[in-house]
């Protein structure tokens, strides 16, 4: 590999909450994203990528440890990874013991991601500009919630929210809401993402004795969807395009998919959105988030091709998960639908580096999973592969051969629910067995759920077989407005809810619930049948 193996460093660039609409991918037609377009252009655009699971917490714990959810034990936001696998390697401690001086800056794993590299800079917080003692809502305010709760900001001259939208999410806290948008006009210099993407220009300066990992995390386009004012203006609301729906799209999915797409779980309700005049103004604060995040991606590579690192630094660039801006009723992620998964993922070799074979003017239509990203970094690297990872590596697929490639992308939305991304297709099993199929080639928005047609039964039964069982759960049950998990070593079952407790997972309500708690155990010993996903309510 050129000089050796370990001559070559990487920048590694998550983005967060960025679903396709970078201009590279086609996502939006009205998106600037320049320095996207041009990375896109000097390395490998993977337009079918995917990721583990679509939120953040359990995306990021697959991908900086190359596992499934079913062995980092994280499904979602509602677990870390450091809890849930403290003993995890993940990939700044994999190039560290092989040679490598890793440096991170920003959003990276979830949670605190500075004891799993040598040097850290600045950490992200999404409340930038806003102080942190800026932030709390006081209790006359909580009183005086009607039609919204309002906070004044004196020092910055605003009024939260900015959107002047009721609460649909945690109505009571004493928190601003962060599904947020509008114009803080401060200088960039008090965002996060601009004070990490100007020590990752420091970086980039410097001279290191040996290989490096420099690692940048950028928190926008995550909500609260502020930036800097000059951003905001290349996106006037009036004129924004809105994402295509229809009208009553849910109305052939199952009960919980419904639930899913409508309750806030991440974010607001679409209803809310559209009802306060606000969903042109949520695009369009989007749209300006995600091109405030482009110009501090370009001065990160400008200064890469300016520093003595230009032709023996490789690039990755990816995002944790999209986001939904009312496709299927739904703002935020965590779902199984193509907005919510789908990801910029963009792969360029260093450019002294003749052993990496790949065609650049082409970019990849396979399916890919975020989890295949550590694996082929390893390998473009020449470094030893650890034998537990459950990706696969891709370095074939930069060189346009795609022959070999028959695995889908498999995106896991909480504990037993699953969907699975193909060439064409996509189909999903939800904890209770209910399911989803769509044809992407015909019904690029998922408007048409065809799993009832028995036309499509053998693709059906062919992408089921994709889901891998988890062998930590015996059963998952809806219940009402409860989801119970029962795991397979005897532990007690678990439950979650009610409403959007039951997706989010956050704490086990059992305790609280001896009585529904009861009768599922009981429905479950009067039904000591194979299947592993059940729903009491249709039996």
């Amino acid at each position: 590999m050129g000089d050796g193996p370990t001559k070559t460093n990487i920048l590694y660039i998550t983005i967060d909450d960025l679903n396709d609409w970078v201009g590279a991918l086609q996502g939006h037609p009205q998106v600037q994203t320049p320095n996207i377009d041009r990375l896109a252009e000097r390395g490998m655009l993977f337009t079918n990528a995917h990721c583990v699971v679509p939120a953040c917490s359990g995306s990021r714990a697959s991908n900086w440890t190359g596992l499934l959810p079913m062995h980092t034990g994280v499904y979602g936001n509602g677990q870390k990874l450091e809890q849930t696998n403290p003993d995890a390697s993940v990939l700044p401690e994999d190039l560290a013991a092989q040679g490598y001086y890793t440096m991170g800056t920003g959003k990276l794993i979830h949670g605190k991601s500075q004891s799993y590299f040598d040097e850290y800079g600045p950490d992200y917080n999404k409340w930038r500009p806003i102080l942190d003692d800026e932030k709390t809502i006081t209790a006359e305010e909580l009183a005086d919630s009607e039609p919204y709760v309002r906070h004044e900001i004196p020092r910055l001259g605003i009024t939260m929210p900015l959107n002047q939208m009721p609460r649909d999410r945690k109505p009571n806290s004493s928190t601003i809401d962060s599904f947020d948008w509008g114009v803080i006009d401060r200088p960039e210099s008090e965002w996060t993402d601009t004070q990490s993407a100007d020590w990752a220009v420091e970086k980039l300066g410097e001279s290191y004795n040996q290989p490096f990992m420099l690692a940048v995390g950028f928190y926008r386009p995550h909500q609260p969807l502020w930036a800097p004012k000059k951003y905001h203006d290349m996106y006037p609301p009036e004129s924004v395009v809105l994402p295509e729906v229809l009208a009553n799209d849910l109305d052939d999915l199952s009960r919980t998919a419904q639930d899913l797409g409508r309750y806030a779980l991440t974010s607001g309700r679409h209803d809310t959105t559209v009802e306060n005049g606000q969903w042109r103004n949520a695009v369009s604060a989007y749209l300006a988030c995600i091109s405030f995040v482009d110009a501090q991606l370009g001065k990160v590579l400008d200064a890469l091709e300016a520093s003595e690192h230009a032709d023996n630094t490789m690039i990755v660039l990816w995002s944790d998960h999209g986001w939904q801006l009312g496709e299927k009723e739904h703002w935020g992620k965590f779902t199984p639908w193509e907005r919510s998964t789908r990801v910029p993922l963009i792969i360029a070799p260093a450019t002294n580096d003749a052993s990496i074979k790949f065609n650049a003017s082409k970019p990849v239509r396979a399916p890919v999973s975020l989890l295949d990203v550590y694996p082929t970094v390893i390998e473009m690297l020449g470094l030893e592969q650890r034998p537990d990872l459950d990706g696969s590596s891709m370095v074939k697929l930069l060189a346009g051969d795609t022959a070999d490639w028959k695995k889908g992308a498999i995106s896991t939305v909480g504990r037993g629910t699953h969907t699975v991304r193909v060439w064409n297709w996509r189909y999903t099993r939800y904890f209770d067995g209910s399911q989803e199929l769509y044809n992407l080639k015909t019904d690029p928005q998922e408007w048409t759920n065809l799993i009832d047609d028995p036309a499509h039964a053998k693709t059906v039964k062919r992408l089921a077989k994709a889901i891998p069982d988890d062998p930590n759960y015996k059963h998952f049950v809806r219940y009402g407005d409860f989801k119970a998990v029962v795991p397979s070593d005897g532990s007690p079952l678990m439950l979650y809810g009610p409403k959007v407790e039951m997706f989010a997972e956050a704490k086990d309500v059992a305790p609280q619930y001896p009585a529904i708690t009861a009768k599922i155990e009981a429905f479950l010993k009067d039904h000591n049948g194979p299947e592993k996903h059940l729903n009491m309510n249709v039996l």
